[in-house]
Order: structure tokens, then sequence, then C-alpha cells
């Protein structure tokens, strides 16, 4: 039977290279369309009736709502809104004036979040024309404030103005805040230059994490034992893994099948296959899970060439976005290079790897490339290896 080795806290989210089949059709699909996660509802809200707390949704909490430092007076009026007094600028928004709200989904969980609805004013001190700011935007901590979302006039009635999300807000592992900034702020006679909030509510879904192959090895024990390793995180309780050789790449048979009893953060798994065909040219490992739902998962091949135990073998390099994942054969157990190179010898990137004798299938993120061919290689005590890819 598999083994679990160890368990610890989530570190990331999805590498590039773990395979789904089926799953997120709807967020993909929107992602190119429409970017509104399917069956949006409210996952943040705050009232403000006597209090800055808000209300999450099933899977992710929400931070109070509030003014920062800048605005020196917060109340309430009437105990159904809330409001900022003073330090609203005259002209362009002042990055440290803004009421803050943030919401962060539940460990095991990811968000994605469709829109915002900000209903509020300004003042109605004054004269007829009311008093604070008359403009409004929206930034966030995605892209660190630096440009708004949305941007829209206040007058001295409630509105509620709806900011329609990117792409950049489906999917997140971690949380979001929000900042919302008042300026062009005018103060007319009498007036007190206020932002007025009436209610926000942030919209979207908030759905488990893909479960994710973070790793996959096969080290060769002797010339019957091949020990199969995988590591993998959002790991759900229910989940049937599937551990399967072939000899062609292609008809894989079964050796291998336990359920996973609970939800776990991270896991990593081992199963020694002690029969495996020492005469083959070449064994293919994967590991096939079947969620209750009824999505397949595969992990990328594992390719132990027999025939070249005692060489560096690089079995194959695939680009998957900006990462590439490769599956590197070592014989002997040390520190390796594996390189990055043009067509005419410039080398772009290397990173050192200390890897134990086996077959291991790892992601490496590329750095700008313009399209061509590149040289992958991979350098050890055995010699050198080297494959083309074409990005």
């Amino acid at each position: 039977m598999p083994v679990p080795i160890t368990q610890t806290a989530i570190t990331g989210g999805r590498p590039a290279w773990s395979m789904s089949v089926g799953k997120y059709v709807c967020s993909l699909l929107l992602q190119a369309f429409i970017v509104i996660p399917c069956f949006s509802q409210a996952i943040g809200n705050w009232n403000f009736n006597n209090t800055t707390s808000g209300t999450g949704g099933t899977n992710n909490t929400v931070s109070i709502a509030d003014f920062s430092a800048a605005i020196p007076t917060k109340a309430y009026n009437g105990s159904t809104v809330y409001y900022g007094e003073g330090g609203w600028p005259s002209g362009a928004p002042d990055l440290t004036a803004y009421l803050e709200f943030t919401i962060t989904p539940n460990t095991g969980y990811q968000l994605d979040i469709s829109n915002v609805v900000l209903t509020m004013r300004r003042s109605t001190t004054g004269t007829a024309a009311g008093s604070g700011p008359t403009t409004w935007s929206l930034r966030s901590s995605v892209d660190g404030y630096a440009s708004d979302l949305g941007s829209n006039s206040l007058t001295t009635t409630v509105q509620s103005f709806t900011v329609n999300l990117s792409s950049a807000f489906l999917m997140r592992p971690t949380g979001v805040t929000f900042r919302l900034y008042g300026y062009n702020s005018v103060v007319t006679s009498g007036g007190l230059n206020r932002l007025v909030m009436d209610n926000v509510t942030i919209n979207g879904i908030g759905t488990v994490l893909p479960l994710t192959f973070t790793g996959v090895q096969a080290l060769r024990n002797n010339d019957k034992t091949i020990s199969l390793k995988w590591q993998m995180a959002n790991v759900g309780g229910g989940n049937v893994f599937n551990v399967e050789r072939s000899l062609n790449g292609t008809d894989f048979t079964t050796l291998n099948r336990f359920t996973q009893t609970e939800n776990q953060s991270t896991g990593s798994y081992q199963y020694n296959d002690n029969q495996a065909p020492g005469n083959a040219p070449a064994i293919y490992y994967r590991i096939k899970i079947n969620e209750p739902s009824g999505w397949t998962y595969f992990s990328w091949l594992v390719k132990v060439n027999n025939n070249n135990a005692k060489q560096l073998v690089i079995n194959y390099a695939n680009l998957t976005g900006q990462s590439l994942v490769t599956s590197l054969q070592v014989s002997e157990k040390g520190s390796y290079m594996l390189s990055v190179v043009t067509m005419n010898g410039v080398e772009l990137q290397h990173q050192p790897f200390e890897l134990d004798a086996g077959v291991h299938v790892i992601t490496t993120t590329l750095p700008s490339l313009s399209h061509g061919t590149y040289i992958l290689k991979l350098v050890g005590k055995e010699g050198l290896s080297s494959k083309k890819f074409v990005w």
C-alpha cells in the first residue's frame, strides 16, 4: 500500500504542469469571454448598521471595513450609514485616504470574485450642492493599488455602483484587499467634508482549491524494485488514487488502488513496484485520481529507461504557459545543473538541483523568450544530456 509521508500547510497554488480533465470548465470559459464566475452570489457584505464588521460567505471570511488614519472623524448617522469626515483631498486621490475592506478564502478554498457593489453618497450638509468628495475610485492589492478598477461621480443622493472585475480576480488562493478613495472634494458653506457609506457587497463564489501534483519521482532500488513517489496539494477525502504502469506509454495497468480518507492541504505518497520488468527497454508510470464528483486527474508520465540506467537522460521537455516541465533520469545521487541555452550557445538560465538516482519530473519558470528553438542541458557527474524544445 502507498504510505503517506508528510503533511504540511499549503504553500502555493496550482503549478502549470498539473493536469485535470473536465474541471473548472465554467471558470475557464468565463476568463476567455465574460469573467463573471458561474453561480455568482454575495460572498462579502457590510451594511454599516452600527458596525464596521461584515458578513462573509460559506467558504471565506471578511475583515472590518473602515476608513484609514488619514480620515480623522468616523461615525454612524442614524445607525444605518457610516461616514468618514475630513481628510478627503480637493484634487487628485490621496493614497493615504481611503475606506479599506478585505476578503479572504478559508483554508483549502479559492475565490472567484466577479464584482464589487458600492452604495454611497457625499454629505448633504451645506448648500444644496452638498459637500465632500465628488469623485471616487476603487483599487486593490492585486496590483499593489496601482490602477483604478472603477471610478465615478458622487452626489448627495445614495447611489449603487457596480465594479466588474477582470480575470485577475478569479481563482484567488489568498485574500484581496480593496481600497475606496474619495477625492475632488468640495465643501460648500456650512458643509462637512464627508464620504457616506450605506453598503458594500462583494459577489462571486468560493470553491475548493484544485487538486495539484507538485512532484513525481521514480527511484530504482534494484533490478526489480522501483519506488514511485509523488507530492500533492489540496487532496480531498474520498479521492481514489490509481498507480498505473505501462511498457509502451499508452496501455496502462493498475498496480495499486487506495482511497484518501481525509482532506489535507498537502501530502506525500510512495508506492514500491516490486515486480518492475527489468528486461523492458522502458517503463512508464503515472498516477490517476478519481474524485467523488466524477472528475479525473492524471500526473505527468514518468519514464524509466532501463537501457540507459547509467546515463543522464532528458526524457521530455514540455512547455506549459511560462513553465517548462522536464523529465530527468539520473543514475547517481548528487548535484545537477539544468540550463536553457540558445541555438548559438548563449546561456539564458540555469538552475541547480540535488537529485536522487532515478527519474524526476520537475517544473521551472522560463524567462521571457522570443519564439524559436532552444536547447535544454542537464549536467552532472555522469556527463551531459541535451534536448531541443520550441517556444
